[in-house]
């Protein structure tokens, strides 16, 4: 309960703007897909991603929940995560210092990250960086409020702490994403979970005690059974 308490606080104090968050609840991918494709319905999915793309912060948690999750139900949907934009953004990253020329390379990447997955976290957190070092303020509020709603969108599914309450995400990649978010360091263990969709993260030691993560992943083992096997 301690460890569920802290967890919940943590949540809370992170993300700002929850008036509408009831507390955590499974996304119903059913009625998602329901209503993301009805034209006249606030949960469009074309209205939410110009929205998103805008980075509106009038968007409510429940519309950020059918952007991010209703996402596993367009054409562009991959869980995989191979992007050579991946190795290509972090190299820039891992240098002791930036030119000019890092930046731009940096905002490139990161873009190109974005057309892959429209949520990917660790290109908005780079963006961010570079806003930051440039001093575009419009630039930067801008791409904190679409993280803000990717984070919003999957700390509102669950707590993580069980099998029976994890965190979903529409891919792996987004578990390991969240977990820095949330204070915490992937601890070395990545394991598929018996009897349920689950995967869980362990984690380093850290001040909470926490010790295992879980998030559910059932899109992306829907999008395997579909397509066949391949890398998630």
């Amino acid at each position: 309960m301690k460890k569920l308490t802290i967890m919940a606080v943590l949540a809370f104090c992170s993300i700002t703007l929850f008036a509408q968050y009831d507390g955590p609840t499974a996304p119903d991918y059913k009625l998602i897909e329901r209503n993301i494709n009805n034209s006249s319905s606030n949960f469009n999915y074309s209205n939410l991603m110009e929205r998103y793309k805008l980075g509106d912060s009038t968007m409510t948690v429940d519309e950020q929940r059918h952007l991010y999750f209703g996402y596993v139900f367009q054409p562009s949907y991959n869980p995989a995560d191979t992007s050579q934009y991946n190795a290509r953004m972090a190299t820039v990253l891992n240098k002791q210092h930036f030119s000019d020329r890092d930046y731009d390379d940096v905002l490139q990447f990161a873009d190109a990250l974005l057309a892959e997955d429209p949520f990917n976290m660790r290109a908005l957190n780079a963006k961010l960086l570079v806003y930051a070092q440039k001093n575009n303020v419009d630039a930067y509020k801008k791409t904190a409020q679409q993280r803000n709603i990717v984070q919003r969108a999957i700390i509102s599914s669950g707590d993580g702490m069980l099998k029976s309450t994890p965190y979903y995400v529409i891919k792996v990649s987004h578990e390991y994403d969240l977990l820095g978010f949330l204070g915490f360091k992937f601890g070395g263990q990545d394991k598929i979970e018996k009897n349920c969709d689950c995967n869980s993260l362990t984690l380093a030691p850290n001040r909470f005690g926490v010790d295992k993560m879980y998030f559910n992943i059932s899109p992306t083992f829907d999008y395997v059974k579909r397509k066949g096997s391949g890398k998630i």
